[in-house]
């Protein structure tokens, strides 16, 4: 009987380095499961799109473990690849947040979500595209945006989310206010804002922001939200709020579409999957329906 040839790509720095004490434990389940596996651990960053890209092809599937960072750069590299000689996907999230893991339910123990990869459960959900570089769950722009790739890795495996919140109260004082013009589907819309983001995710930074809205991870369609910049202390509690308890109010715009642009006057900085994503003042954002299959946990 012919093995089924994986992948495996980790990343040894993810969180607290979780997956070196587990690889024994993951290799085993690989080998039951009847896996001929090629093993990577990445060094540097970009290396997983690289690998995925030149070697991808010759794989059913690839197996990733790290951050939604590590995510992110597989996904790259599987977009890069024909869409009929696609692997699947399957991932074992050993990050600090992982909101992609939350939202196709993925184990957070390690060894089950092995199990989940190494299993036959999966779906195609859907991949977004933003000036040409791919992410799976997020674009984003403005404040707390940036936290994920400039908060020191020994920091976020210190104080896991509270890294974030941290240094994301710490640049409060330095929100820029941003004016733009969004285009959905045809549709415009103008304000100045301090943040916007364009997702298929059911939480970003482990923030929980669609309370009454039920967001599908594979309808071809991106949920955007864009925070005004407040002009007085009720309207920064209104914004406060929100991203605490993710209840909708005057301070917030939610859009849908398939194909979202963002114009600015100048170079807006923006992070995809909490990576940085590189500085535009039009940034085309498109949506790829159930691009890449990903094996996932839920029921």
């Amino acid at each position: 009987m012919e093995r089924e040839k994986v992948l495996f790509i980790y990343n040894p720095h993810a969180g607290k380095g979780t997956m070196k004490n587990k690889l024994s434990d993951a290799m085993e389940i690989f080998m039951e499961a009847g896996f001929e596996v090629t093993v990577y651990a990445t060094m540097a960053p970009g290396e997983a799109a690289e690998i995925v890209c030149e070697q991808g092809e010759g794989y059913s599937r690839v197996i990733c473990s790290g951050g939604d960072g590590t995510l992110h750069e597989v996904t790259h590299g599987l977009m890069q690849l024909p869409a009929e000689k696609r692997p699947k996907c399957g991932y074992i999230p050993t990050g600090t947040v992982n909101d992609f893991a939350t939202g196709i339910k993925l184990p957070k123990r390690i060894v089950k979500a092995v199990q989940v990869a190494s299993g036959n459960a999966c779906h195609a959900y859907d991949i977004g595209e933003l000036n040409g570089k791919y992410f799976t769950y997020v674009a984003a722009f403005g404040a707390f945006t940036a936290v994920s790739y400039e908060t020191p890795q020994a920091t976020k495996n210190l104080l896991g989310k509270t890294a974030y919140v941290l240094e994301g109260i710490s640049k409060l004082n330095s929100i820029k206010s941003i004016p733009v013009k969004v285009t959905a589907d045809g549709e415009v819309w103008e304000s100045e804002c301090i943040l916007g983001m364009v997702t298929n995710a059911k939480s970003i930074g482990g923030l929980k922001l669609f309370r009454k809205r039920r967001v599908k991870l594979d309808d071809g369609y991106f949920d955007g939200i864009f925070v005004k910049t407040p002009k007085n202390p009720l309207e920064l509690n209104q914004v406060m709020n929100f991203l605490l308890t993710g209840e909708q109010n005057s301070q917030i715009y939610l859009l849908q579409g398939s194909r979202v642009e963002i114009q600015t006057d100048t170079e807006v900085a923006y992070t995809l999957d909490g990576e940085n994503g590189g500085k535009y003042t039009k940034a085309v954002i498109e949506n790829h329906r159930q691009a890449i299959t990903y094996f996932h946990g839920l029921a």
